[in-house]
């Protein structure tokens, strides 16, 4: 199936979810995008709308995620400046879940990171706000 503007995706029933590497959601590189579906014959309409949004969206999440993973170094002896942060991690995959409310995000470190920042940042959000990392988010204030 092609979804404009992003490309192709195909539906994997095992995973019970429509997958592809596309376009137009991060500006600078391709996403892996997931959507979920009970089968390839439900209507996801309104999954693509939400993809559409997400991708109108984008700076404000990627500010919030930014943000995130610049409170998560600071006050330590890793600490990084906003935009060193924005130059070492780009958003790589974005999974809509079957509530069309829930997002799975991950940030991936640039190739060239020093090792102490080479992991994945995963965020769960659920209609903008960040509810879970895996790092401590609790005490972060944005």
């Amino acid at each position: 199936m092609t979804i404009e503007p992003f490309g192709n995706i195909s539906y994997k029933s095992k995973d019970q979810e429509w997958f592809g590497l596309v376009d137009n959601i991060a500006p600078d590189n391709k996403v892996e995008l997931t959507i979920y579906s009970d089968d390839s014959n439900q209507n996801i309409y309104d999954k693509i709308e939400s993809v559409r949004q997400f991708a109108f969206d984008y700076d404000f999440i990627m500010a919030t995620l930014y943000e995130l993973a610049y409170q998560k170094y600071k006050n330590s002896k890793w600490e990084k400046t906003l935009d060193e942060i924005k130059k070492m991690y780009f958003l790589t995959a974005v999974s809509l879940k079957e509530d069309n409310r829930t997002w799975w995000l991950v940030l991936e470190p640039d190739f060239n990171v020093e090792t102490i920042y080479n992991h994945f940042l995963r965020f769960t959000m659920v209609e903008r706000k960040i509810i879970w990392a895996n790092f401590n988010i609790d005490s972060i204030r944005l």
